[in-house]
């Protein structure tokens, strides 16, 4: 691997720089991202349509908020992984994606599943599932600590940055509260071309109620696809900042290169 070629170059930034890295990274590899991103939500969309989980009912409101954020993870758990190959690697390898997905199993259902659906459950613990959970899934698929070690490995990434997480966290309900009803407003009037009509409303009111359409549910997804990425760069951000990690980086990066040489 050509030094030069790193991806993301490897600084510490700020939350706005990390927006427009992640931009720029969406609009470089759109296609890796959309496709690994379809793996992941497609069956989650498949699995909602089956359960009719929604928010569009007063008594499933509580549903949507607490299995949201649990299928989350595991909607973006390839395009997680593919971020982590991609940015150090010349290709993706979907093999090893695979392989690393399922070594992960157990700690995603253990922390992603029990732990942070205990956390939502009970509400005044909604914090700690947010905030204090944010970076749980790149250190599970990415980092892929022993069990005994995933809680300690999440705590030293929020130790003394919790003002920055609670920032971040504040952006992402920011872009998706703006960016969902303007994405699904652009898609419903690109849909309408062969629709013959034209509707601006991102969903309907049926009897006061809210339902969400099809065009709301792929604006919330790629939403969802764009943040991972953010969240992947203050990821790698957060690591230069407290680990000095841009060193280890290209460390790393200067083995791959002599280790593909030898190969060659």
């Amino acid at each position: 691997m050509d030094l030069d070629r790193i991806q993301l170059a490897i600084r510490p930034r700020t939350i706005f720089e990390c927006l427009d890295v992640a931009f720029l990274f969406c609009g470089r590899h759109w296609l890796g991202v959309l496709l690994t991103s379809a793996v992941g939500v497609i069956p989650i969309l498949v699995l909602d349509s089956w359960f009719k989980v929604s928010g569009s009912e007063d008594s499933d409101g509580y549903l949507f908020y607490l299995f949201v954020p649990l299928q989350i993870p595991w909607a973006t758990s390839m395009l997680t992984l593919y971020l982590g190959q991609i940015t150090f690697s010349q290709k993706f390898s979907p093999r090893r994606a695979i392989r690393d997905f399922f070594r992960s199993i157990i700690p995603l259902i253990l922390f992603q599943v029990v732990l942070k659906g205990l956390c939502l459950a009970v509400v005044v613990l909604s914090p700690v599932a947010f905030v204090g959970m944010y970076y749980l899934n790149e250190v599970l698929l990415l980092e892929r600590p022993g069990l005994a070690r995933v809680w300690k490995r999440v705590n030293a990434m929020s130790s003394n940055a919790w003002g920055r997480l609670i920032s971040l966290v504040v952006v992402d309900g920011l872009v998706l509260l703006a960016g969902v009803p303007l994405l699904a407003t652009l898609i419903r009037a690109i849909s309408s071309l062969w629709e013959d009509r034209f509707q601006w409303s991102p969903g309907e009111f049926a009897d006061g109620v809210y339902n969400p359409d099809w065009q709301l549910s792929i604006a919330f997804w790629l939403v969802i696809v764009f943040l991972t990425v953010f969240r992947f760069v203050t990821y790698l951000d957060g690591r230069i900042r407290r680990e000095g990690w841009d060193v280890e980086l290209k460390l790393k990066a200067q083995a791959t290169l002599l280790a593909q040489r030898e190969g060659a």
